[in-house]
């Protein structure tokens, strides 16, 4: 089984990684730095330079890769920031990582997925205003005002709710994109995956230490406590959605970390929205150029 995989270094997708490689799968994934991967992935698996800012970059990746097939695609890197930023390409930099890049990578894939191959993008609670959670959450879907905060009337005004609710709008993004993919690849299982919150992951990497931190430490006591899990139960059930028969079949289906368990609940309602996943799907080809 060929397995490609973004987010793979650090947190929960390095215990999903390692576990995989485990059970006997080929891993290629995609890192920033190849030459400094964590030693229990060296010498295990193919690594190639992957920066999601820039949209180049990811169709070298993909170049990279080659032509052979591929039986499961994992998007699991994110990142959350402390302070607005634009990526490479002049785009909203959160929108532009977690969900573009994404979302290039996938189309520029999906001729090379098996048949019954499936893909996983990696979603949050956050993305659900009914979840309650500390963080800000989205009010639309919109990609051009999305990739441009600047022309968005709705856009937060303060730095700490604007860069809150850009992370929480690019999780809907990748769940939305899953249900959408869904539609668009027969043949393809597609799904997307709530980790819950998992402290010491690498997330706020580009927050600074102080930052990140604080946030590690105080976001488990706000949030519920069913939506708090860690690094081997999220990273256990990541590498479960991707080689498990009990998922075969899944037409967008997302599935959350609840406490112990994993269960199949419906996302917000927005994410539910079929029009507005289809038009998301058509604006973000046209922003990457497709």
């Amino acid at each position: 089984m060929r397995i490609v995989m973004t987010g793979a270094t650090a947190g929960f997708g390095l215990y999903a990684a390692e576990r995989l490689l485990a059970s006997g799968a080929s891993l290629t994934i995609g890192a920033r730095n190849p030459a400094a991967l964590p030693q229990s992935l060296q010498g295990r698996i193919s690594a190639l330079p992957l920066d999601l800012d820039a949209l180049a970059n990811v169709r070298q990746f993909a170049a990279e890769l080659g032509e052979g097939p591929i039986d499961v695609l994992i998007l699991n890197a994110g990142l959350q920031l402390a302070k607005p930023a634009t990526s490479a390409d002049g785009f909203e930099r959160t929108f532009a990582v977690n969900h573009l890049a994404h979302y290039l990578l996938l189309r520029l894939l999906a001729p090379r997925l098996t048949t019954g191959a499936r893909v996983i993008l990696t979603g949050s609670g956050t993305h659900d205003p009914a979840e309650k959670t500390p963080v800000t959450p989205p009010v639309h879907a919109d990609a051009d005002r999305l990739a441009h905060p600047e022309t968005d009337p709705t856009a937060e005004k303060g730095v700490r709710q604007a860069c809150f609710r850009a992370y929480s709008t690019s999780k809907l993004c990748n769940i939305m994109t899953a249900r959408e993919a869904a539609k668009r690849l027969p043949g393809i299982d597609v799904l997307s995956f709530d980790p819950g919150y998992v402290p010491h992951t690498g997330l706020g990497r580009d927050n600074g230490r102080i930052i990140a931190t604080l946030v590690s430490l105080i976001l488990p006591r706000l949030m519920k406590s069913d939506r708090t899990s860690t690094i081997p139960r999220s990273g256990q059930f990541l590498a479960d959605l991707a080689q498990d028969t009990r998922y075969a079949g899944a037409r967008g289906d997302y599935w959350s970390v609840r406490g112990p368990a994993l269960i199949r609940i419906e996302p917000s309602t927005l994410a539910r929205d079929d029009a507005a996943c289809t038009r998301l799907w058509d604006d973000s080809a046209r922003l990457v150029g497709l």
